[in-house]
């Protein structure tokens, strides 16, 4: 109720931010590119809200460990694959290999059943990058990496499951990029002085230097 994102009838309706007229251009391109796995843009109502479609179906609420399913693991990865593959062709892609959505994440995936439809909640994030680094971000959640309660060879299995879906990354690549976003995130913190942050990221990467052998090991 006190979410400043609401659902009104057939629409989402949502705060402007500093990107949302790039991020209306993205939305508007996608379709026209191929994906129609994304919110449409609809324009701005009188309070100045972003207003999107809505996109029916399921998304997983809370934080990890997710212990989402092989299929919607699967289907999500081959939905963000399209969607990088889409942005090439986005005339606003500028210094990046794809336009990265920033959070992919199950907690920003529409499914239905087992079919990943849609992703969700373009935010001020969004921006040219490297699709590694997008990717990356998602294998974290989806693949419930780093989360104590899920064993590390079924965080492994499902690593290595979303890089033969998505083609053209390695595993390694993965633990490199999540290393040096960790790493980043930590020194970022620690140069503003929040130490509880900084704290979090130093433990991610006592885990990623403890476990990335693990990781690396190809499941039977």
């Amino acid at each position: 109720m006190n979410s400043p994102v609401v659902r009104v009838g057939d629409t989402i309706r949502r705060p402007a931010h500093a990107r949302s007229a790039y991020v209306d251009a993205l939305l508007r391109h996608l379709p026209a590119a191929g994906f129609g796995g994304a919110p449409r843009p609809l324009g701005y109502d009188e309070r100045g809200r972003q207003i999107l479609t809505y996109i029916e179906g399921y998304v997983p609420a809370g934080g990890g460990p997710w212990l989402l399913s092989d299929a919607r693991i699967a289907g999500a990865t081959r939905l963000m694959r399209a969607f990088h593959e889409a942005t090439v062709s986005f005339p606003l892609r500028d210094g990046g290999d794809a336009v990265c959505h920033s959070d992919l994440g199950p907690h920003n995936t529409v499914f239905r059943g087992e079919e990943a439809v849609a992703i969700i909640d373009f935010d001020d994030d969004v921006a040219p990058g490297l699709r590694l680094d997008d990717f990356a971000q998602a294998v974290w959640g989806f693949a419930d990496l780093t989360e104590p309660g899920v064993a590390v060879a079924e965080q492994a299995r499902k690593m290595w499951l979303m890089c033969e879906v998505y083609g053209g990354v390695t595993p390694y690549d993965v633990v490199a990029a999540l290393t040096a976003r960790f790493q980043r995130a930590r020194d970022q913190h620690r140069a503003a002085g929040r130490r509880g942050a900084e704290e979090v990221f130093e433990g991610l990467l006592t885990w990623m230097r403890r476990e990335s052998p693990l990781l690396l090991i190809e499941p039977d």
